[in-house]
């Protein structure tokens, strides 16, 4: 019969004892699935609810689907078809709301300006929202620069897709800790050839179908850069041509692959200073001492310049400077105004309101030419880091079949993000390379089946190459 399970009901009382087939196991990947399939038959039927769980491997898995219909065989036996899921999916029930004037968590229509911690705390203060027993806390975030992401009607779990590609890592939540960065997680693991070695089975597959790319078509944003800006230009530029190059002219011969062309936008890349308030007057006065050029000299004409928080409890909040009034260049104080779109926004207020520290950007004006030069080497940077990370060999992915005698001689177990050393002598393998996902097999705990690679695929890329 095998291994037995038991399953509870929401409630915590015993459902069922069942003997799953060999077919059923855990399915883990990094940003994706993580989820206990079972399969069983039982001589009686078993009526399953919404909630229902299992503890696999220590880690519960919830059933939030309806289950499969049941399938009665020659009269004897009823067979179902289950999937139980982890509390990550959880998460994908959670709105991504940001708060109104009242601190009340109301907007789904937002932008946020901030770095990686402070988009990953509003994920997490979010889930505290709705799961305040679970405990949710901030765990690993990657340092980055400054963004600005507008989110329209998102789950948790879609958030945390967004953030991620934004940022350029990965999300992973172990336990109540929600964490972005990638995650490498050292091991002893050896997988090789051999009588009770680690590995039964291996291919090779390129990690995505898209071309290398030889060609970017680099821009910034347009935000602060006037309609005089390099003969009219809508957005940023490089300064020196419209793009870059790498590896291509294979018909010339010198270069591996053809011209491949895509044309990649940095919204984040734009004439800026990241100014700091370092005194306030009132809630809608502050000064930044280190400001080091007239605001007033720069306003477009007529236009009313915008200051957004990129921290603190204004953080992702943008608000109007007005053109009269709203800049004393011998006090360098600035002046801004409520911000009044609808009725529950009204802010700044006494509960929300700038402090010493908090950081912030100017737009809607024309930068001095020492930002805009500064912008234009930072765009330069951004499309050099893309191309060279684009322009090579395709990435190849490896799948296992493991050995599980190797794992029961060995005790080792595999997480996502091990790293794991795989070696093949006739196909000249011999790497460190990072589990990004597996399946373990419920009646064979140590039957592995591994996706091993460097990084994540990136998904936004193939669809960019593909459309």
């Amino acid at each position: 019969m095998g291994r037995q399970l038991s399953i509870y009901k929401y409630s915590g009382a015993l459902r069922a004892v069942v003997h799953p087939d060999e077919s059923s196991g855990e399915i883990c990947e990094i940003m994706g699935q993580d989820v206990f399939q079972m399969a069983t038959s039982v001589p009686t039927p078993i009526f399953f609810e919404y909630g229902d769980y299992v503890t696999v491997n220590g880690r519960k898995f919830r059933l939030n689907t309806p289950p499969s219909p049941i399938t009665k065989n020659a009269e004897r036996d009823y067979e179902y078809k289950l999937t139980f899921e982890s509390d990550i999916q959880q998460i994908g029930k959670v709105a991504f709301l940001f708060l109104d004037a009242l601190g009340r968590f109301t907007e789904s229509e937002f932008s946020l300006t901030g770095n990686a911690e402070i988009f990953l705390n509003l994920v997490v203060e979010n889930l505290k929202r709705i799961y305040p027993g679970y405990g949710y806390v901030l765990g690993s975030v990657v340092e980055g620069e400054t963004k600005t992401i507008t989110f329209d009607s998102t789950n948790c779990l879609d958030a945390l897709n967004i953030i991620a590609e934004q940022f350029e890592t990965e999300w992973h939540v172990v336990g109540n800790r929600v964490s972005l960065y990638k995650r490498i997680l050292g091991s002893a693991i050896v997988l090789k050839y051999g009588k009770d070695e680690g590995l039964f089975q291996l291919s090779i597959a390129p990690q995505t179908n898209a071309n290398p790319i030889t060609r970017v078509y680099g821009y910034g944003s347009n935000r602060n850069i006037g309609s005089n800006y390099r003969n009219g230009a809508r957005r940023l530029r490089m300064a020196h041509g419209l793009y870059l190059e790498k590896n291509s002219g294979l018909e010339q011969g010198t270069g591996k692959y053809d011209i491949i062309e895509v044309t990649k936008i940095f919204e984040d890349v734009y004439p800026r200073r990241n100014g700091s308030v370092t005194s306030v007057t009132s809630p809608l006065v502050f000064s930044d001492s280190g400001m080091d050029f007239n605001l007033n000299t720069y306003r477009m004409s007529g236009v009313d310049a915008k200051i957004e928080f990129t921290s603190g409890q204004l953080s992702g909040n943008a608000f109007t400077n007005p053109v009269s009034g709203g800049y004393n260049p011998t006090t360098k104080t600035f002046t801004i105004e409520k911000n009044t779109k609808d009725e529950t926004l009204d802010i700044p207020n006494e509960l929300l309101k700038p402090a010493i520290g908090d950081t912030y950007v100017i737009t809607g004006i024309l930068m001095p030419n020492v930002y805009i030069e500064n912008a234009e080497a930072e765009l330069r940077q951004k499309v050099q880091d893309y191309l060279d990370a684009s322009s090579g060999e395709v990435p190849t992915q490896l799948s296992v079949v493991c050995n599980p005698r190797y794992f029961a001689r060995t005790g080792h177990t595999v997480s996502l993000g091990t790293v794991v050393s795989v070696q093949d002598i006739r196909l000249n393998i011999n790497r460190q390379i990072r589990v990004i996902g597996y399946t373990r097999n419920w009646q064979y705990p140590t039957l592995y089946t591994l996706t091993l690679a460097d990084s994540v695929k990136d998904k936004s890329l193939i669809k960019l190459i593909n459309t």
